[in-house]
């Protein structure tokens, strides 16, 4: 797992340890651009503490909304199912009966979105910088004049790590000579860090539905492959693949500062103490036995007489004489 050989320095940046708490998120949609395609369904699963306490998937129902011609709508969805295959749920009967008001669904995802990130917490996706972030972002731009980015170190992009993973671990082939690549550099973020990973040339595939297959977690959570492609089954597999991560890293690389706290510096403080003490009492009961000396070793009532030296004793009788 790559994860294990990223340095201190480059996990520091997300607070070293791997999030327990992120949201996986999703996007459906009719195209690639920007500018003039449409978001069909956004879909997350909200994660604390390794486990899931929300999920949802909204479906966007653009059919009468001004400047969306029907006819169009209808030839993209039926284009997706056609690229997609039968997994394409979004057929033009199924958004009219299900879809939402595509503005309040936006208005609602821009909140949710910047509440989380400006609590600081992860945000979790697949390839998501190449698509999501851009469909979203244009979305929010051009239907209600939002904006929205990713968090420069508080994003995880699941393609990413595993394709790092496969080429790190490639003992022949072409991938051996992009190990080196899938190590984070020091100026990286871990968006740039993600974004290089995805679009380095190289015989892996990583795509979802593979990446689930080779850690068996269709068959572990028994679902069937043609779940796929809705936002919200696509956002909890993302899910199952942070936790499926989890339990692969082994190593950690935190090199602990003792002064990054006051919690830690206390903690430091007392150690060293605590070592002082222990190093003290050792040393003085290693120290030998010394013969009495001083008033405490004089028997009570008498007195210690010593003898005068050589020079003390000729000046006397120099005196008497």
């Amino acid at each position: 797992m790559i994860i294990n050989e990223w340095d201190a320095e480059f996990t520091a940046k997300y607070g070293h340890h791997f999030p327990v708490n992120y949201l996986t998120f999703d996007t459906e949609y009719t195209g690639g651009s920007e500018t003039d395609d449409l978001i069909m369904e956004i879909g997350h699963v909200m994660v604390e503490n390794c486990r899931v306490i929300d999920e949802m998937s909204l479906v966007l129902n653009w059919y009468g909304y001004p400047g969306v011609k029907s006819m169009h709508l209808d030839y993209k969805l039926n284009r997706m199912r056609s690229i997609v295959g039968p997994g394409w749920k979004l057929t033009p009967d199924y958004v009219q009966k299900h879809g939402k008001d595509p503005i309040e669904v936006l208005k609602f995802y821009h909140k949710l979105f910047g509440t989380w990130k400006k609590r600081g917490l992860a945000f979790v996706a697949q390839n998501g910088q190449t698509a999501d972030e851009r469909l979203i972002r244009g979305s929010f731009n051009r239907f209600i004049n939002k904006t929205f980015s990713l968090p420069d170190n508080q994003y995880f992009d699941t393609g990413a790590i595993y394709k790092a993973t496969k080429v790190w671990e490639a003992e022949s082939g072409d991938a051996v000579n992009h190990k080196l690549m899938m190590l984070p550099h020091r100026s990286d973020t871990l968006k740039t860090y993600f974004n290089r990973v995805i679009h380095t040339r190289v015989d892996i595939k990583w795509s979802l539905s593979l990446i689930l297959n080779e850690y068996k977690l269709l068959e572990k959570h028994f679902i069937s492959q043609d779940q796929l492609h809705t936002a919200g089954f696509d956002a909890m597999c993302l899910h199952w693949l942070m936790e499926e991560f989890r339990s692969r890293i082994h190593r950690s690389n935190v090199k602990e500062n003792p002064f990054e706290s006051a919690d830690t510096m206390q903690r430091a403080f007392e150690q060293d103490s605590a070592k002082f003490k222990l190093e003290n009492e050792k040393s003085e009961k290693e120290k030998p036995a010394k013969a009495k000396s001083g008033p405490e070793a004089l028997t009570p009532g008498k007195v210690k007489r010593t003898k005068p030296a050589p020079s003390q004793r000729r000046r006397r009788r120099q005196r008497r004489v």
